[in-house]
């Protein structure tokens, strides 16, 4: 099996200030991301129907109700599944992207009535769908601008959740995602980013990679603490080599990171190094 060297660190990470203490390791991964690699029933093209019925579910009949918003049906049942364990509660949410403001509405009406939703547009006209007395704020300023998202973030954050339905420029979504993660994001908060679609189409790539091979990296860094180590490391009771173990912030601080059509979720939460116990 090929191997290659992932020098994550220096090629993604260390320029969106993600990393707090040492650089990572050289982490060593499979290269099995070819189609050929995958069994030949898994890779034969089949039929696929299309979408008839609508989503049956609160947030899309709320969506129904309002104007000037756009959202891809399939989204909706992937808002419910991360977004339902935050409406007992007042939160804060970031939206980059206001547009024609439908969806910071339907987010209010969405989660507790108490939460305050922020929507973030470079277009002036936007600030037409502020509405403060429902808590609904909206601040004019670039997604990659990072004076003006930690100005954001001073003022009315930090968030619970944070959804990037911007530019959809796979640039963008990746400096935001940099700028945003570590002080913007609650622990126990989660980072949508929708429309990752675009990663696959030219017009929308203008970064060395795109916003979904980024994402994989991430994928990566969840199992950074195994790297350069042996099972035995992690036995309870057993793991003094671990003591001193430093990782990369977002190793440190995410938990999951789920992977759907058009849209890659990172589920932040401050992370113990794993360890293993063995009962007889």
């Amino acid at each position: 099996m090929m191997r290659k060297l992932l020098t994550l660190a220096n090629k993604v990470l260390v320029r969106f200030n993600l990393v707090i203490v040492t650089t990572p390791q050289v982490l060593s991964v499979s290269s099995s991301s070819s189609p050929d690699s995958l069994l030949a029933d898994l890779t034969e093209k089949v039929p696929v129907v299309p979408a008839t019925a609508a989503p049956n579910n609160e947030l899309f009949r709320l969506f129904s109700k309002e104007q000037n918003v756009h959202k891809w049906h399939h989204y909706f049942e992937i808002y419910e599944r991360h977004f339902d364990r935050y409406r007992d509660r007042p939160i804060r949410m970031l939206e980059i992207g206001v547009a024609g403001g439908g969806s910071l509405r339907m987010w209010q009406k969405f989660f507790h009535p108490d939460s305050t939703i922020v929507g973030i547009d470079i277009d002036p006209s936007c600030l037409a769908h502020e509405n403060a007395d429902l808590g609904i704020q909206v601040r004019i300023g670039s997604q990659t601008d990072n004076g003006f998202l930690a100005a954001v973030n001073g003022e009315l954050g930090p968030f619970d959740v944070i959804l990037d339905d911007g530019s959809h420029h796979t640039s963008d979504q990746i400096a935001s995602f940099g700028a945003l993660f570590r002080t913007a994001l609650n622990d126990g908060g989660c980072y949508i980013v929708e429309d990752t679609h675009t990663s696959y189409w030219s017009d929308w790539v203008d970064s060395l990679e795109t916003f979904i091979e980024f994402s994989k990296r991430a994928v990566d860094l969840l199992h950074e603490p195994y790297v350069g180590r042996v099972g035995l490391e992690f036995w309870d009771g057993g793991a003094e080599a671990l003591e001193e173990a430093r990782l990369t912030y977002l190793s440190a601080n995410l938990s999951c990171v789920s992977f759907y059509d058009s849209i890659v979720v990172f589920d932040k939460k401050a992370r113990s190094l794993p360890r293993v116990e063995l009962r007889q």
